[in-house]
């Protein structure tokens, strides 16, 4: 499995890496759970399918510990450990991306733009609540139109519940700490 930073990916001109094309996801996918697997597993089966690179789109830190500041409860793994679980898995390559407040302050549209011409992409998958860019303004109705006017399929992935409520990282983190660790266990699905 390849792994490639944000600005190597910017600094370079050309990626044969990409030729075929890829197939990504977009996510902190701190402790990935069944919820990722979910869109894991779309991500595998299309690439498969139509012969292009599996991959992600991770951070160094989980977002919601950058958001959340003070409240964030800690992390569920390492970005060591999600890059493990992330080969074992068979992803192609991983793109992993310093989250400052220069790159949080890119437009969802212009993200976009980017992994089109860097990544040459070919497919995007995602949660049905997944949203990105500055204020996270570019949420499924901009990346399906986005994806549309530029050959992109894209997939929103229905997300996977638990007694009724979201599998998040937010909700495995409470589960720890409320020391529930058969439960958030089954919820990470290992």
């Amino acid at each position: 499995m390849k792994i490639i930073t944000w600005a190597d990916l910017l600094r370079e001109e050309e990626h044969n890496f990409f030729e075929k094309g890829t197939t990504v996801s977009i996510g902190s996918f701190d402790g990935p759970h069944k919820g990722h697997f979910a869109i894991f597993n779309k991500i595998l089966e299309f690439s498969h399918q139509n012969k292009t690179l599996s991959g992600l789109i991770t951070f160094e830190k989980p977002v919601s510990s950058i958001k959340q500041g003070n409240s964030y409860k800690g992390d569920i793994s390492t970005l060591e450990e999600r890059l493990e679980i992330f080969k074992k898995v068979g992803f192609d390559f991983v793109l992993v991306i310093h989250f400052d407040e220069k790159f949080k302050q890119i437009e969802g549209n212009d993200f976009f733009r980017i992994l089109k011409d860097k990544l040459n992409l070919k497919c995007i998958v995602e949660g049905e609540d997944f949203c990105c860019g500055h204020n996270g303004s570019f949420a499924k109705p901009q990346i399906q139109a986005f994806c549309e006017e530029n050959n992109i399929n894209s997939f929103f992935v229905e997300l996977v519940k638990e007694d009724g409520k979201r599998i998040s990282s937010t909700m495995i983190r409470e589960l720890l700490a409320e020391k529930n660790i058969d439960k958030a266990e089954r919820l990470l699905g290992y």
